[in-house]
């Protein structure tokens, strides 16, 4: 009896389940735009990596000897051109133009000294030839003795050589002033080295050097850039180095730019350099790391809708509808977005349908009209 009432439980269960594998799947239906995938002509690129480089760039370095005694700016300063920015101790050097203007105003008094005497020395040679002409003129008439005619023609000729010799005075005089002040000049110059000063309009991008540090020629102090010019430094290979020109459009971040300039491909690396002019509007800052595209050329592809892509995360997908008119969530790999629609890298084959308005579509759901 207790065997009867277990098989007839049994046969119930049994029942019961078979009745409900036997009830219809409750879909939800909407209504989505479908569009079937097909292969076509996308732009094909070439992507590498660059780095922004402002087009104006200077490290300023010392040229003189002497201990730091202020740094008047910090990274990220806006500076004008002609503005100081380092200060270097300049006691030393102002001690050498103090001397060196000293020499000046002594050859200066050298120069006066030298023309007195070139002042006397003409006096006492014009006297000396007018003496001279007289007692010429008494020789001939026979009123002066030859002893004292050569006495008369010595002092001429003594007096002519003192002027002679106040003028060559003179002109080392006259020479050595110059030598003070080309002196002078030169210790001006290196004063003005105390002071290391901006040379353009700009943004200080490194400050190399404290109040304290040791400046010597070559040692770099500031680094000052043009922020108001940048440009894209990429290197690329041969392939693509032979077909590049100035003037190409190019892509850097979605930024539309333009190539400046390629240079000689390096026999040792097989690589070229590339300068890449970004637009005023390229809101990009040196040392930034970014990707350069060049397009060259077309190639076939699937590309699709950006409004039929799911993401989540870092997962892409999107609704495949079968035959049945079901949709079907499938993983994707996707390229770069470009007017309006995405390369689906792999995931979908050419022929497929898939939604391209995704919203209130679920994985299963019934897309109405896709039939």
């Amino acid at each position: 009896m207790m065997l009867r009432r277990s098989s007839s439980v049994l046969l119930t269960i049994i029942a019961a389940a078979c009745s409900q594998s036997q009830q219809p799947v409750t879909r939800t239906t909407v209504a989505a735009p479908v569009e079937e995938v097909r292969l076509a002509a996308v732009p094909d690129t070439r992507v590498t990596t660059g780095t922004v480089r402002a087009a104006t760039a200077s490290t300023l370095a010392a040229k003189v000897l002497g201990n730091v005694t202020r740094v008047l700016v910090s990274e990220g300063d806006h500076v004008r051109a002609g503005q100081v920015l380092v200060e270097i101790d300049d006691r030393d050097v102002r001690a050498k133009v103090d001397q060196a203007h000293a020499a000046a105003r002594a050859a200066d008094d050298a120069i006066a000294a030298a023309n007195a005497a070139v002042t006397g020395a003409e006096a006492n040679a014009r006297f000396a030839e007018a003496t001279y002409q007289r007692f010429a003129a008494l020789r001939e008439r026979g009123s002066v003795s030859p002893h004292e005619f050569e006495e008369v023609a010595a002092k001429r000729t003594g007096a002519q050589a003192e002027l002679d010799r106040a003028k060559r005075g003179r002109d080392a005089s006259i020479a050595q002033h110059a030598q003070s002040l080309a002196g002078a000049a030169e210790a001006e110059t290196f004063l003005s080295y105390t002071e290391v000063r901006s040379p353009i309009d700009g943004i200080v991008s490194a400050r190399f050097v404290d109040p304290g540090a040791q400046a010597a020629p070559g040692v770099p102090l500031v680094a000052v850039e043009d922020g108001r010019e940048y440009r894209v430094e990429t290197t690329v290979d041969e392939d693509l180095a032979q077909r590049i020109r100035p003037g190409d459009a190019v892509q850097v971040e979605s930024i539309a730019a333009h190539v400046a300039h390629v240079a000689s491909v390096d026999p040792q690396t097989r690589t070229a350099l590339v300068k890449i002019e970004l637009p005023a509007s390229a809101r990009l800052r040196s040392g930034t790391f970014v990707r350069v595209a060049f397009p060259i050329g077309t190639r076939q592809a699937i590309a699709v809708p950006t409004s039929a892509v799911v993401r989540s995360g870092e997962l892409a997908s999107v609704f495949v509808v079968d035959t049945q008119g079901i949709a079907h969530m499938r993983l994707v790999t996707t390229g770069d977005p470009r007017g309006g629609r995405v390369e689906v890298l792999s995931g979908l084959d050419s022929g497929e349908r898939i939604v391209t308005e995704t919203h209130g579509v679920s994985d299963g759901a019934s897309v109405r009209g896709a039939l």
